[in-house]
C-alpha cells in the first residue's frame, strides 16, 4: 500500500524556529518512505520524525510517500 503526504508548516514569528514534526505509521510496522522532501529519523517501528527549520514569517511544506508492505 502506498500514501501521500503533505504537511505544511507556518511560522507568524519575527525569527526563525525548528518544528518537530512526528507522523505515527499506524497501519503496519512493515514501512518504508520511498520519496521524501527533509531528511527524517526512524525513532522507533511506527514513528518517522521530522525537524525543519522554518524562516521568519514565511512557510515550508513537507512532502512524503510511504510505502507499507505485508
Amino acid at each position: 500500500m502506498d500514501e501521500s503526504y503533505e504537511i505544511t508548516l507556518r511560522n507568524h514569528r519575527n525569527e526563525p524556529v525548528q518544528i518537530r514534526v512526528v507522523e505515527h505509521m499506524y497501519r503496519w510496522t512493515n514501512w518504508r518512505l520511498t520519496a521524501h522532501s527533509q531528511p527524517f529519523n526512524k525513532t522507533d517501528a511506527h514513528i518517522a520524525e521530522f525537524l525543519v527549520d522554518v524562516p521568519a514569517d514565511s512557510e515550508r511544506s513537507i512532502t512524503y510517500k510511504v510505502r507499507y508492505s505485508w
